[in-house]
């Protein structure tokens, strides 16, 4: 199976359909509207941002979502950048779509000239496979959650 992985800027039409697999999957739960949601999403398709949004495809059509973003966590507001909102659709996962996208945000964080990437999760073993190292485990309103690091060494050019 092709896969392919592209910014979100590059396809703006993609942000009401990126907007709703954010809400759907975290957004509700986390208090935002759905208005809200596309309002962040347009952020990811300025070029001069930082925060990036990647989409992944295969045959062309997008299947799957991951952000690169200054901070998801408040209480961890000194860690930078963060992995967040990997989302596969369900009939396309177990196919490397996920590696995939947390490839395109792994390099996009280091082609900014990030050292280390973060994120928190709930499925740990998953992102071990991937490189991730657990960093923290929360408690509290996240207990059953850890964070997660990831060491971004430079890739000889």
């Amino acid at each position: 199976m092709m896969i392919r992985v592209e910014p979100l800027e590059k396809h703006p039409e993609l942000v009401p359909l990126c907007a709703r697999w954010n809400f759907q999957e975290w957004g509700q739960s986390a208090g935002r509207t759905r208005e809200q949601t596309i309002e962040a999403f347009l952020g990811f398709i300025d070029p001069s941002s930082r925060q990036k949004a990647f989409v992944g495809f295969t045959s062309g059509l997008p299947v799957g979502l991951v952000l690169l973003i200054d901070n998801d966590l408040e209480t961890h507001m000194h860690l930078k950048p963060w992995l967040a909102s990997l989302y596969v659709i369900p009939e396309m996962r177990g196919n490397g779509l996920g590696k995939a996208l947390v490839q395109a945000a792994e390099n996009a964080a280091r082609n900014q000239g990030r050292s280390d990437l973060y994120l928190y999760t709930s499925e740990a073993d998953y992102y071990q496979r991937l490189g991730w190292q657990k960093f923290e485990a929360l408690a509290g309103d996240n207990a059953g959650f850890v964070v997660m690091a990831r060491r971004l060494v430079k890739l000889a050019s």
